[in-house]
């Protein structure tokens, strides 16, 4: 019986040996001095453990890792170790494997793709990497966890340098960012924050920087005031209460001021230009947005998923869309300017028991626009010479306009198709089309009088 005791343990430890030297060092040189001239092809010959050595020069390729790998450069200068797109739609390190590491490369011209692309994958590290000219420097995508980001730059891409996204429930988190480098990509930093459970906690501090500024992620913290004092590249308040952000010119981010889970704050007189969304409240209630300016980007300030937030004086011009409300509930927009925006000046939908008053919506796709609304008043806008409809509620009632303007716009001054049981009451227009929908029973002429109450009950 000991015999064969001794005999299992002699097996285990050969095995563990065996585990143990089969993990080696390969070399690639693409003039054909090492082992292999492609990174790819020392993958493809690897086992879970080796290290592949990368001499100095330029490689065409895309790679796919699946194993347990640390992949460097002999030099450790991204500058002289350079791997470019084979395939510009593809990634060039697709990574499908935990605890991989990737060290000391210049990674270009992955134009669709990423440099580097963390596929749900875990306990990696990136470091000392230029990813430059790709479509997203480096991107970890859906339950992508518990990896570390270090001294990487990421220049010149065409859409982020860094993005964390999440599949359709769980987002990229406990991840640790430290002294990366963004500038010059069109939206230098990203959080994706599309999901109402997804988890945001990450470990990003302010040796982050997006064009020469500090990230700042704040998790779990209360109470705390950024003003231009901090001058701040991105600013994210995450399960945050009591904040106050103002005085900042933020530019370039996907978000440069996101809240997710944060209530009671003030944001105030701060400018935000050239980004994805410039202020964007998720989940978030009981806010002040007040005196910002957010030119030129896609949505100039977003509320989903929200409640009780005011915002006021507030001027969001030349955007995509200048003010979207979705999802959310008892939000007053008061004394905004939305004019010039490409879309609606501003728009609320699936929203109820909003307040959208004393508002300034002028040469917009469409000036006011609500879409299955309902319990909310406008009172007292003006929205004129708009592409399209001046105040446009679409699918939507029990809604009351009352004292609003609606001259001068190419189609209806008031257009209420598809809906009903909404209330108008002296407002005006002077737009050739009547707002009522065309099959409507009860078209009128007199629709557009002053002081005439329309009942819309199509």
């Amino acid at each position: 019986m000991k015999i064969k005791t001794y005999s299992i343990i002699a097996f285990s430890f050969l095995l563990i040996y065996a585990n143990t030297v089969a993990a080696d060092t390969i070399t690639v040189d693409n003039n054909g001095n090492e082992n292999y001239t492609s990174i790819q092809q020392a993958v493809n010959n690897s086992v879970d453990g080796d290290t592949i050595i990368v001499n100095k020069g330029t490689y065409i390729e895309n790679i796919d890792i699946d194993k347990k790998l640390a992949i460097i450069s002999k030099s450790g200068n991204p500058e002289d170790t350079i791997i470019q797109a084979l395939h510009p739609y593809d990634h060039i390190f697709h990574v499908t494997a935990n605890n991989v590491t990737i060290k000391g490369f210049g990674l270009k011209n992955s134009s669709s793709g990423s440099g580097i692309y963390l596929d749900s994958v875990q306990y990696n590290t990136v470091a000392n990497n230029h990813l430059q000219a790709n479509g997203i420097g480096i991107y970890l995508w859906g339950a992508a966890k518990n990896n570390i980001l270090i001294n990487n730059t990421a220049s010149d891409n065409s859409w982020s340098g860094i993005r964390l996204s999440p599949d359709d429930s769980e987002l990229a988190s406990n991840n640790t960012l430290i002294n990366n480098t963004m500038v010059n990509n069109k939206y230098n930093f990203e959080i994706y924050t599309g999901y109402e459970n997804a988890s945001m906690q990450n470990n990003i501090d302010t040796t982050n920087t997006v064009n020469g500024k500090p990230i700042y992620y704040l998790v779990n913290v209360s109470n705390i005031t950024l003003n231009s004092a901090s001058n701040a590249g991105a600013i994210y308040c995450i399960n945050c209460q009591n904040m106050s952000i103002k005085d900042q010119v933020l530019q370039n981010n996907s978000q440069s001021i996101a809240l997710f889970n944060t209530s009671d704050s003030r944001f105030d007189s701060n400018i935000l230009s050239n980004n994805a969304v410039g202020i964007i409240l998720f989940n978030s209630d009981n806010n002040t947005v007040l005196n910002n300016i957010v030119v030129n980007n896609i949505i100039g300030i977003g509320i989903v998923k929200s409640t009780d937030n005011y915002l006021s004086n507030n001027v969001a011009n030349s955007n995509i869309v200048g003010f979207d409300v979705h999802e959310s509930t008892n939000t007053e927009l008061n004394n905004n300017t939305a004019n010039f925006n490409k879309d609606n000046g501003i728009t609320l939908s699936s929203s109820i028991q909003n307040k959208v008053n004393g508002n300034i919506a002028n040469h917009n796709g469409g000036g006011i626009k609500l879409f299955n609304c309902s319990n909310s008043l406008l009172n007292n806008n003006i929205a004129n010479s708009n592409r399209y409809a001046g105040i446009d509620l679409g699918s939507s009632r029990d809604n009351i306009l009352t004292d609003n303007i609606a001259n001068s716009n190419r189609e209806h001054g008031f257009e209420l198709a598809g809906s009903d049981n909404n209330t108008l009451r002296g407002n005006i227009e002077n737009s050739d089309m009547d707002h009522l929908p065309d099959d409507s029973p009860n078209r009128t002429s007199k629709n557009e009088t002053k002081d005439q109450d329309i009942e819309n009950k199509s």
